[in-house]
């Protein structure tokens, strides 16, 4: 076999090689999930979208869009890069397991339109918040997990929850070593403490409702950390306790400040500190037929 023989038998050996080893799909910018999907395929075609949450965030990019085309039940997933999940009003993205969220600092996570429940499966959290930069959660209703509806324990992350609901959890919004905005949100009927500021984090709550929990706000500081609550324009009704600060432990500072809140007819006391720092910064309406109208440690005057 002469030379250009055997360059030309190279020459093809090598164009078939191409054409039989198959492409790795590659990650798409917005892609799509369906309860009558298939985990097949890159998932960018609407027509053909994909079933489980975990499936089509494994086949984004990062910064990709997943958009739920149809109602149906989605699973939990562990999410390790920017992305948003967007469920339109009307679809109803149904997901009974722990959403985990595990991402750098410079990343961002939104969850849009959800719909957890941890009744089935009996999962501790609803959306675990475990590292990284930014999670933010909107249209959102999580209830019955065993532990909190959002357990946010990444350290000097930011969260931030508009519009959504939280309802028979242990605790329904859980925040530590983090800084989180609440709006127009809430919280029911949860075992323990509707929305809780633990060691080490500041938590801004407005517009938003505290009912029928053991205790509605709560901030906490212990072992030397600081905490800061802030309740605004917000409604605390018909839980044991409306707001409560405390804080134990050489150091520890907790602070609650509240203004324009409704803080009444909860059951054995409105305002409660143990130790900690419960601040009016006036227009607060204290009362009803329990929980007394005392307990502020100061006041500050509107500016």
């Amino acid at each position: 076999m002469n030379r250009s023989t055997i360059r030309r038998a190279v020459a093809v050996s090598l164009f078939l090689v191409v054409i039989v080893v198959p492409r790795g799909f590659a990650q798409a910018a917005r892609v799509f999930l369906s309860g009558t999907g298939s985990d097949s395929g890159d998932c960018s075609n609407a027509a053909t979208p994909c079933r489980s949450l975990q499936y089509v965030i494994d086949q984004a990019a990062p910064g990709a869009e997943v958009v739920v085309v149809s109602s149906g039940g989605y699973g939990g997933a562990t999410i390790t890069k920017s992305i948003s999940v967007n469920a339109p009003t009307g679809v109803i993205a149904f997901v009974g397991r722990t959403i985990t969220v595990n991402i750098a600092s410079t990343d961002t996570v939104t969850l849009r339109g959800l719909s957890m429940n941890g009744a089935v499966f009996g999962d501790q959290n609803g959306i675990a918040f475990a590292a990284g930069g930014t999670l933010n959660i909107e249209n959102t209703v999580i209830s019955s997990f065993a532990n909190n509806g959002v357990n946010d324990t990444a350290s000097g992350s930011s969260l931030w929850v508009h519009n959504c609901d939280f309802k028979k959890n242990a605790v329904g919004i859980y925040v530590s070593g983090a800084s989180a905005v609440i709006e127009n949100s809430r919280s029911v009927k949860n075992t323990n403490v509707g929305m809780y500021a633990d060691s080490s984090s500041t938590v801004a709550v407005g517009n938003s409702v505290a009912e029928g929990n053991s205790t509605g706000f709560y901030a906490n500081a212990t072992g030397g950390t600081s905490t800061e609550m802030i309740v605004d324009s917000c409604m605390s009704t018909n839980n044991a306790y409306g707001l409560v600060s405390n804080q134990s432990g050489a150091g520890s500072i907790a602070t609650l400040r509240a203004g324009q809140n409704i803080v009444m007819n909860n059951t054995i006391a409105n305002l409660f500190t143990v130790f900690g720092g419960l601040i009016s910064q006036g227009g607060n309406r204290i009362g009803g037929a329990t929980g007394g109208t005392t307990g502020f440690t100061g006041t500050v005057a509107q500016q």
